[in-house]
């Protein structure tokens, strides 16, 4: 049976991005900065609904948001965007649009995520996963027994407000703000001189190879592994994948593989008690959060 066509957005802390979704692809791609109030919000949101309007005729879309969402699709704790705190999605949206939309799903970004790489992605057929989704904030998705797993009140894997360093007394004590890969391409870019701009700022280093970026990054990528090592513990996991934009890198993924192998040396007992997972980019990478929010789950509590 042919899959349904989505209307995607996938509303990030620093941009807003959207397209037609279908048959796990994305098409018709657009971009926007995210406004940093409710009343721009609202007219981000219905610029693009009428945009799109302008394209074809549409009555489902899909949205993945960062905070925690309830049942009904309204937002608390907004992540990243806290003016989003009890906005109701759906309503919003049907006000909003100009075209009858009877089908709306919303579900918290990194969820969304995990859910695209459990039904078409590279944690197909894993019982107990993760996905590490890397952005303006942090944000993962846990499968585990081969589902979803929300938590109370939706709020499993908001990994943004784990404590990364006990000695740090200041907001870059969280994952959220130390391990932001947004945050890392505007430090790695002032480092050499270049725009804020990902694919840009990899591609100088590779060809200046300037050591502090090199530092930075390695500090950064050695954080990720620590990370993925604190929940296989936890949580017992099979596999991880790491999405966001950075996961296009591949040198991303292989220098955070080979800290992650690395805390398995520091110890003989680490060796002996714990067997390494698999950690790979997300199939769907940047696209994993538009993906998954159309294969949002019913709750089933």
């Amino acid at each position: 049976m042919a899959q349904l066509v989505y209307l995607g957005i996938d509303i990030g802390g620093t941009h807003i991005k959207t397209g037609w979704v279908k048959n796990n692809e994305v098409n018709e791609r657009q971009c926007f900065s995210t406004p940093t109030t409710l009343k721009a919000f609202n007219e981000t949101i219905k610029m693009i609904l009428q945009t799109y309007a302008r394209q074809d005729s549409f009555t489902k879309v899909a949205i993945a948001v960062p905070g925690s969402v309830d049942e009904t699709g309204t937002v608390f704790f907004g992540g990243a965007l806290p003016y989003l705190d009890g906005v109701n999605l759906p309503d919003l949206l049907c006000q909003l649009s100009e075209e009858k939309v009877t089908t709306i799903t919303v579900e918290n970004d990194a969820k969304a995520a995990v859910l695209g790489e459990m039904k078409a992605g590279n944690l197909q057929g894993i019982q107990n996963g993760a996905a590490i989704i890397l952005g303006t904030g942090v944000g993962v998705g846990i499968c585990l027994d081969g589902k979803l797993y929300r938590g109370n009140r939706g709020q499993a894997g908001e990994v943004s407000f784990m404590i990364r360093d006990r000695q740090i007394m200041d907001r870059n004590s969280f994952v959220g703000v130390g391990l932001s890969a947004v945050r890392l391409i505007e430090r790695l870019a002032a480092c050499l001189k270049v725009t804020v701009d990902g694919p840009l700022v990899f591609e100088t280093l590779e060809k200046t190879s300037d050591p502090e970026a090199e530092a930075l990054l390695s500090t950064y990528t050695q954080e990720v592994a620590v990370l993925c090592f604190d929940l296989q513990c936890l949580l017992g996991l099979e596999k991880i994948v790491i999405g966001g934009g950075i996961s296009r890198q591949p040198r991303v993924i292989d220098a955070i593989t080979t800290s992650y192998q690395g805390i398995f040396k520091t110890a003989p007992i680490i060796e002996k008690t714990l067997q390494p997972v698999a950690i790979q980019a997300a199939y769907f990478q940047a696209d994993a959060n538009l993906i998954g929010a159309v294969k949002e789950e019913p709750w089933n509590e």
